[in-house]
Formats: C-alpha cells, sequence, structure tokens
C-alpha cells in the first residue's frame, strides 16, 4: 500500500496560511494601536491648546473688566469724576423701622 502525500501537504498549507493570518492580523492590530495612539496624542495637543486659549482669554477678560482699568479710562479719556459724597441722605425714625417690622412680623406669622 502506497500512502498518499495529499494530506501531508494539505496539512503544510493549512499550518502555512493560518501562521500567515496569525502574522497578518497582529501586524494589522499593530497598526491601528499605532493609529490610534497617535490620534489620542494629536487630540491631546489639540486639547491642550484650546485650554491654553480659554486660560488666556479669562486672563484678558479680567484685564479688560478690572475695576482700575475702567476708572482710569473714564476718568482721562472720558473726562469723569469720582463722586466723593453720596449724591442723597435718607434718614429714618427708628421708631418707624420698628413699626413696619412688627406690622409684618405680625402679617407673616
Amino acid at each position: 500500500m502506497k500512502k498518499s502525500s495529499k494530506p501531508l501537504i494539505f496539512f503544510i498549507l493549512f499550518i502555512l496560511a493560518a501562521y500567515t493570518g496569525l502574522i497578518l492580523g497582529y501586524v494589522g492590530v499593530k497598526l491601528e494601536c499605532e493609529l490610534l495612539v497617535k490620534e489620542k496624542f494629536d487630540s491631546q495637543k489639540i486639547l491642550d491648546a484650546k485650554k491654553n486659549r480659554r486660560v488666556n482669554l479669562l486672563a484678558e477678560s479680567q484685564f479688560l473688566l478690572s475695576e482700575e482699568r475702567i476708572v482710569k479710562i473714564a476718568q482721562d479719556d472720558l473726562g469723569m469724576i469720582r463722586r466723593t459724597e453720596p449724591e442723597m441722605i435718607l434718614t429714618i425714625s427708628k421708631d418707624k423701622v420698628d413699626k413696619i417690622s412688627n406690622t409684618l412680623s405680625e402679617k407673616y406669622e
């Protein structure tokens, strides 16, 4: 009886195909991982740039809204002067305040 070498050839071809598939799969996964790491790095750089811009805008906003700057512009450019005394003074008696307070407390009790 003569043995056929066909099963051995099919077995060797199957092993080679499986090995090739594993290698190609590994290379594909590795390339995909490198691509994702690069994308993550680029996204991180963009996020850092946006955070930096936000901090710069916040600092600029605080500078523009500072009271010292606004008062200086109002005095120098617009010729305004700072009020030194109140425009009007209101006076009220303590008895009147107590009376209103008692009335309100009775109403809401």
